[in-house]
């Protein structure tokens, strides 16, 4: 081996433990990504209007955030159920999986585990039951929780009901994808 040779393999030698050292120092989080949503229907009798969009802040940004505004025309309380069902995206299309979550309004907001830090800091001063007027949910975001590693599937749908106790007030659904990045 001539001496230039073995200079640049101990060169590579240093840069790959370099780089395996600056790797080391780095943490692997999840996040929930929600590129597309959608208000399928709204009942007119409860709702003036409702809207949602996602969005990013830049390119380099890889988190779209969800932002829905509405405004209501009777009052929300535990009267009012919230039904979340995931589908699964398999072979090009979505199928129901056995993942789904049941509510009342109140206790969503108040006392649910997976859901409460993605809403509470869009409304920090609201109480149940909601007062009759405008709501606008802006930079909704799904934070690191240990639930994703585990989680059964990668990409998916949300499909959420709410629903009064004789009619249905609002469908609409959220595509979402469970990716993975180093900090």
């Amino acid at each position: 081996m001539s001496f230039g040779c073995a200079r640049a393999l101990r060169a590579a030698i240093f840069v790959g433990l370099a780089c395996a050292n600056a790797d080391a120092a780095r943490t692997l989080t999840y996040y929930v990504d929600f590129e597309r949503t959608n208000v399928t229907y709204f009942n007119p009798e409860y709702y003036v209007y409702v809207n949602a969009s996602a969005s990013r802040y830049g390119r380099r940004d890889p988190i779209h955030y969800v932002h829905i505004h509405g405004e209501t025309r009777v009052p929300f309380g535990n009267n009012v159920t919230i039904n979340i069902y995931i589908y699964e995206f398999l072979s090009n299309e979505y199928r129901r999986s056995f993942v789904e979550m049941h509510y009342r309004t109140c206790d969503f907001i108040d006392k649910d585990t997976v859901f409460r830090p993605f809403i509470k800091h869009a409304l920090p001063d609201v109480g149940c039951p909601f007062p009759v007027g405008a709501y606008h949910f802006m930079n909704l975001s799904f934070p690191d929780f240990p639930l994703l590693r585990s989680f059964p599937f990668k990409k998916g749908r949300l499909f959420i009901e709410q629903r009064g106790r004789t009619a249905r007030i609002l469908n609409g659904f959220i595509d979402m994808e469970v990716k993975q990045r180093w900090r």
